[in-house]
């Protein structure tokens, strides 16, 4: 007999000591936002957008798109403003 009351306190211990919590909402994946514009530069289809790399030679190209290459970086590389 003191077996199964032991046993039976030791459960009603257990069930008072594991509050019920409703499962969370599911996290939205995070990722970056890109925005880039899809662009014909040099011939070629790129996907471009502001601080990219870019080449004096295809200044016109990027001006169509509304973005000059007239940002100069300390390594003297051009970058899309």
């Amino acid at each position: 007999m003191r077996r199964y009351l032991v046993g039976g306190i030791a459960a009603l211990g257990l069930l008072g000591a594991a509050p019920v919590v409703a499962p969370a909402a599911p996290a939205k994946p995070t990722s970056p936002v890109i925005t880039c514009t899809r662009a014909t530069i040099g011939g070629q289809s790129k996907c471009i957008a502001r601080g990219q790399y870019c080449a004096r030679s295809h200044a016109s190209d990027y001006r169509r798109y509304g973005l000059s290459c007239t940002k100069r970086d300390a390594n003297g590389r051009y970058h899309l403003r």
